[in-house]
């Protein structure tokens, strides 16, 4: 029991420690006025750079992936839409609503994947993906309307980036499976986070420089990318080997609830009852897709433990 109950630990340590990242970072953005484009720059160098030490340190031959030519174009390709946009399109949706409603935006992925599967695929659907997907778009009306299809309860820029970000997140989690297969998962996802940081430096580096700086919104930041991106992300990788992507990805839905809860309760934002509801469809659709795929275990179409953020 005690490896799984270590892992079942870990995903949801992680999967926490997640959502308040969302969180940390809406708080930077807040006290210290430096833009979400340099804030995800910062953050994608400096994750970059921790997670290749530990795959260093792990042994992994983090420049392999660079010998051949095939491999460097998929690596770029998962650089653009998949860490970078990822990132990018998180944190402008939290300035432009908050890190809860980013989050559960960003948790219509799974959804987006199945859709995916089903449409372009054409595989056969079970009744519960149908659930799921119905699930979460009801969810996602709840939560971006409250309810009344003719006003938005969210700016349309931030509904935009949110869903953007999902479709981003879907492409990261299924696209890097090969690459993953082939080098490793901390060499791709560490290249991937600072060649992604490296490809905004030239555009927002010139930003950094409003950053003013205090001690909290420091210690967020030093929070951001040690917990926030390179312990969380070793402690799902940890997790999910011990107890399997399946259950991984029904823990994860953490995520989200952790991110609204700290909202609540750190930056005083005030969740609605529609928002509540949205939230928990889009969180239903989750667990509804991880039953199904146990009943398959279709495992190779989820490799959710390259999860972002």
């Amino acid at each position: 029991m005690g490896n799984s109950r270590k892992g079942m630990m870990f995903v949801l340590i992680s999967a926490v420690m997640w959502g308040s990242s969302g969180v940390c970072a809406q708080y930077i953005m807040e006290v210290s006025n430096i833009s979400s484009a340099s804030l995800t720059m910062l953050r994608l160098l400096f994750s970059g750079l921790i997670l290749l030490t530990l795959s260093l340190t792990h042994g992994d031959k983090i420049f392999a992936v660079f010998r051949h030519r095939d491999s460097i174009i998929s690596l770029l390709l998962f650089t653009l839409f998949g860490a970078m946009l990822v990132q990018l399109t998180f944190l402008f949706t939290i300035e432009k609503s908050n890190a809860a409603t980013a989050t559960v935006l960003q948790f219509l992925s799974p959804t987006i994947i199945v859709a995916w599967y089903a449409l372009v695929k054409k595989k056969r659907t079970g009744k519960l993906i149908f659930a799921a997907i119905g699930i979460s778009l009801v969810g996602t009306f709840l939560l971006v309307t409250h309810g009344n299809p003719f006003s938005l309860s969210i700016s349309g820029g931030a509904l935009f980036w949110g869903i953007v970000s999902a479709f981003s997140a879907a492409f990261y989690t299924t696209y890097p499976s090969g690459l993953i297969a082939r080098f490793g998962t901390l060499p791709i996802v560490g290249w991937s986070m600072l060649l992604g940081g490296m490809m905004l430096t030239p555009f927002y580096a010139s930003d950094v420089g409003s950053f003013t700086a205090s001690g909290t919104a420091l210690l967020a930041f030093f929070y951001l990318i040690v917990v926030g991106t390179a312990m969380t992300f070793s402690l799902y990788l940890t997790g999910a080997q011990l107890i399997g992507g399946q259950k991984a990805s029904i823990l994860s839905c953490a995520e989200p609830l952790s991110s609204a809860m700290l909202s609540v309760l750190l930056l005083g934002i005030t969740f609605s009852l529609p928002d509540w509801l949205g939230s928990l469809c889009i969180i239903a659709s989750v667990l509804l897709i991880a039953l199904d795929s146990r009943g398959k275990l279709h495992s190779r179409h989820h490799h959710h433990h390259q999860k972002t953020s």
